[in-house]
């Protein structure tokens, strides 16, 4: 009878901060006799995708919240955005240190903002706004067939009474 599989046990705590421990389990006992497993530990990382930052900081934000969340699109890219802003000027406040003798340079510190400026896309005002009127029209297109569809979902359930 084997009962036992190799897992990776995974344990949170019930602090503040959850501290997170990773554990990969070992059979153990002897043959024929008592079986057991043990677990030991094994070093971990943490990692996501950045597209998953927003959203993390959004509910870490509601932690402690009585109140229902809103979901406000435009609320949140807002907060988005001032926070961008606030990034922008610090490091425009760095480089402009920098730049005055004030701070000592820093090479690698250099590469990585010219690989971010080097990644922007260079895009004229026309593109990003038929960019935006497609995706608005996309979305109005789903919208207009989600209203068709519980219509007729309606319609459907009307006639089955009737029926």
């Amino acid at each position: 009878k084997q009962w036992y599989q190799r897992r990776v046990a995974i344990t949170a705590g019930k602090e503040q901060k959850m501290k997170i421990n990773t554990h990969i389990s070992s059979q153990i006992g002897v043959k024929n006799g008592t079986e057991g497993c043990i677990f030991t530990p094994v070093s971990h990382t943490i990692t996501g995708a950045e597209a998953d930052q927003v959203s993390l900081k959004f509910f870490q934000g509601l932690r402690g919240n009585k109140k229902t969340p809103n979901f406000n699109d435009q609320e949140q890219i807002i907060t988005s955005c001032s926070e961008m802003i606030a990034q922008i000027n610090i490091v425009m406040g760095h480089v402009k240190k920098v730049l005055s003798g004030e701070a000592p340079s820093d090479k690698e510190l250099g590469r990585q903002l010219m690989e971010v400026v080097q990644s922007i896309p260079n895009l004229d005002g026309d593109t990003i706004t038929n960019m935006l009127n497609s995706h608005m029209q996309d979305l109005l297109a789903v919208e207009y067939l989600t209203y068709l569809t519980r219509q007729q979902l309606a319609i459907s359930a009307r006639i089955n009474q009737i029926l």
